[in-house]
């Protein structure tokens, strides 16, 4: 039983990390006021994520569950192919989300909006993370599916090392770069949301005054009677 239930905590740990991703970038989406350029309607981008990470959830607990009372070697073989499924179901829903994430980041670079250049968060630092962390949670999932298809008794499940390689290391530097770059920085910062239009305003206003500054000062005129030489005037008493 102790192994049935590392299996299924190895298994579905990662599908939860995407549900967290997927909801990483429509709140990121909403924070850069860039909802035109999301492939998807921002109100809709989580839900239809996480309905397709939902589903992959239960499909491969499902598996799991079925490969720990299997009894014979039919029930073992359909659990294992439900869990390819679900793998099959993430990895469909990952790749468009992948594709989705950088439409929206090539557009809002070609024309970035207003709160994207007065944001004081390091919103473009986060999104590398999220493309390191996605493309690590696909490579996962691959190996996964490979796993499972070549069986119980195939090189991938039967040598371990190949777990620790292809999903513990990748998850544990996934798990890392959360927790270094930290979704809070971005995503509930209200305050540093945008560099404030009244930085904006300051630093307007200063610049202003500065040249208000510079326009009144008086301008040094040469003195034509700097040799010494007295005025005209002076020369009259």
């Amino acid at each position: 039983m102790p192994y049935v239930l590392q299996s299924l905590f190895l298994l579905l740990g990662p599908t939860l990390l995407a549900a967290s991703i997927y909801m990483m970038l429509g709140r990121l989406i909403r924070l850069l006021d860039g909802g035109e350029y999301s492939l998807i309607r921002v109100t809709w981008l989580t839900k239809v994520f996480v309905l397709g990470d939902v589903i992959s959830f239960f499909a491969q607990s499902g598996g799991g569950g079925m490969l720990a009372s299997a009894k014979s070697e039919s029930s073992l073989k359909m659990g294992e192919n439900i869990i390819v499924g679900g793998l099959g179901i993430q990895i469909v829903f990952f790749g468009f989300f992948m594709i989705v994430t950088m439409i929206f980041h090539y557009r809002i670079n070609k024309n970035p909006t207003t709160a994207s250049l007065t944001i004081t968060t390091p919103w473009k630092k986060f999104i590398m993370v999220m493309y390191v962390a996605s493309v690590f949670i696909m490579i996962r999932s691959v190996f996964r599916i490979a796993e499972y298809i070549g069986g119980s008794t195939g090189t991938l499940q039967s040598t371990e090392s190949y777990i620790y390689i292809f999903d513990a290391a990748l998850m544990f530097i996934v798990t890392a770069l959360f927790n270094i770059f930290h979704p809070s920085r971005v995503m509930t910062n209200q305050h540093a949301r945008i560099k404030g239009f009244n930085d904006v305003e300051q630093e307007s206003y200063a610049m202003m005054n500065r040249d208000r500054n510079d326009a009144r000062s008086p301008v040094n005129v040469p003195n034509p009677y700097s040799n010494g030489m007295n005025s005209h005037y002076d020369s009259r008493n």
